[in-house]
């Protein structure tokens, strides 16, 4: 009777000592047993999935969160599977976490071979079904493979996990968006990914869960291993056995953080483009008052009987309402001139401009403007798109200037490109500032990315550089954070070689 149980019963023995593995798999076989062997977890399972297993032996010190994680997936794979954890050093209340019985190495064989027939002996006499009677047809091994492999390669992260938030399944994906090894997080509860401002959130999901109820599409925050947080949407279902039984959860989580901040730096760029519509449309009605102010002036300083101070007063609001008009007319001329068609421009009139735009914000800073032009000439370019190129850029510098600084420098000048020696024009923006990190520097022209917080769209500079790119030329940063020497330059390269002959 023994015997033949022992030659249908196939045991799975997982050990990462191999010599110790490979002894015990040769006892086994020599009293009647069929026998699988595994040095790791992730072999074990896979063995556990593609064949008939019948008895789980597995080395309690395999890593002890690895064989907790392992025992915990098996369970819930095949739930009617016994689990006898083989130990020199088991430890009863850890052991029997996962374990449906324990036995020590110190028992030796002996101690082993009976316990694998007590638990056969035990399947008979309670009159149950033993699986390892019915063998596996050819379709069943294919398709536990392929589920398998699914959500080993899925591109979103799958893990499962029991009701009490314990982690017992972390798939490849899962890995890559979070930054943990499947070793680091089988056994480990699933609060360790949540951000220090939402505690409860695990507690909730969990009490949903033993409801029964599926949790679709649920958008939340998690933190990765070095910190980042993520937006991530969440799907959770239930686990349940073939009684019915709820078991745990099973999660699939994708990572939506650059499509949330994609949505985010639209919304401000939406908002931008409405603030510069309506600026526009201001500047143009402000236009018809600003003639007849202009009128009224000219008409005064006609007249023969005023005094000095009074003719002085009316020079001053002359001139302040020149630029006004100026301003007015610079708002228009960004609006209308965004994507016109391309001109010789002469780039120091375009830079004097735009500086005119934020001459009152250098004033409230105290930041002196050096101008160094030592080039007066023009370049082919649409002159709507190059004025917001530089309109970006020394927004830029008065921003860094905000916070530390006093000097923007902006310089023209002849140039040529290293490599190819092609004539042009180099446009340099640079200011004394706090300048910016090196890791930063290499993502600055990316879509979306921006140091400013909800100051910033992540859009000025990559729209920027795609300008320039248009035009033929380049857009560089160079920045340094030393102390006392710290700063940041923006440079333009443009070409001339498409000037009229």
């Amino acid at each position: 009777m023994v015997s033949s149980m022992r030659a249908n019963c196939t045991v799975l023995l997982i050990d990462d000592e191999l010599a110790g593995l490979q002894l015990r798999k040769l006892v086994l076989e020599s009293v009647g047993f069929k026998t699988l062997a595994a040095t790791n977890g992730d072999e074990g399972m896979d063995l556990f999935r593609l064949h008939d297993v019948d008895v789980v032996v597995t080395d309690h010190l395999l890593g002890r969160t690895t064989a907790a994680g392992v025992a915990l997936s098996m369970k819930r794979l095949k739930p009617y599977v016994p689990i006898i954890s083989f130990s020199g050093t088991t430890n009863a209340n850890e052991a029997l976490g996962y374990a449906d019985q324990i036995v020590g190495k110190s028992e030796g064989p002996e101690g082993l071979i009976t316990a694998l027939d007590q638990i056969l002996t035990q399947r008979v006499s309670r009159a149950e079904p033993v699986p390892i009677a019915q063998p596996a047809t050819p379709a069943d091994l294919p398709t536990q493979a392929l589920l398998a492999a699914i959500i080993d390669d899925s591109s979103d992260a799958i893990l499962s996990k029991t009701l009490d938030g314990t982690i017992t399944s972390w798939n490849h994906a899962a890995e890559t968006m979070y930054g943990y090894k499947q070793e680091e997080m089988i056994g480990q509860p699933i609060a360790k990914l949540l951000p220090a401002d939402r505690p409860d959130e695990v507690t909730h999901i969990l009490n949903r869960l033993r409801r029964g109820e599926r949790i679709l599409h649920f958008e939340t925050k998690r933190v990765a291993q070095d910190g980042r947080r993520l937006d991530v949407a969440l799907t959770i279902s239930p686990i349940r056995d073939g009684q019915g039984r709820l078991l745990g959860a099973s999660t699939i989580a994708r990572d939506i953080t650059e499509q949330k901040n994609a949505e985010e730096a639209l919304r401000k760029a939406e908002k931008l483009a409405l603030a510069g519509r309506m600026a526009a449309t201001v500047a143009h009605e402000i236009n018809n008052p600003l003639e007849a102010i202009g009128n009224i002036l000219y008409l005064l300083r006609s007249r023969g009987d005023l005094d000095a101070e009074v003719r002085r007063y009316i020079d001053l609001a002359h001139e302040e309402l020149r630029r006004v008009a100026e301003i007015t007319k610079l708002t228009l001329g960004m609006q209308r001139g965004a994507a016109g068609a391309r001109e010789p421009v002469q780039i120091s009139q375009l830079l004097e401009n735009v500086l005119t735009l934020y001459q009152r914000k250098t004033m409230t800073l105290g930041v002196e403007v050096k101008r160094k032009y030592r080039y007066e000439g023009t370049a082919m370019g649409s002159p709507g798109e190059l004025r917001q190129v530089f309109s970006n850029l020394i927004v830029n510098a008065m921003d860094a200037l905000a916070t530390t600084g006093d000097t923007l420098v902006v310089g023209i000048r002849k140039a040529r490109r290293l490599k190819t020696g092609e004539q042009g024009v180099r446009i340099s923006i640079v200011d004394n500032g706090p300048g910016i990190a090196p890791e930063h520097c290499s993502q600055l022209f990316q879509a979306f990315y921006t140091t400013k917080g909800e100051l910033g769209t992540g859009i000025g500079l990559w729209v920027s550089r795609t300008i320039i790119q248009k035009h033929g030329g380049t857009l560089r940063l160079h920045s340094s954070v030393r102390p006392g020497r710290s700063g940041t330059c923006f440079s333009v390269f443009l070409p001339l070689e498409s000037l009229p002959k």
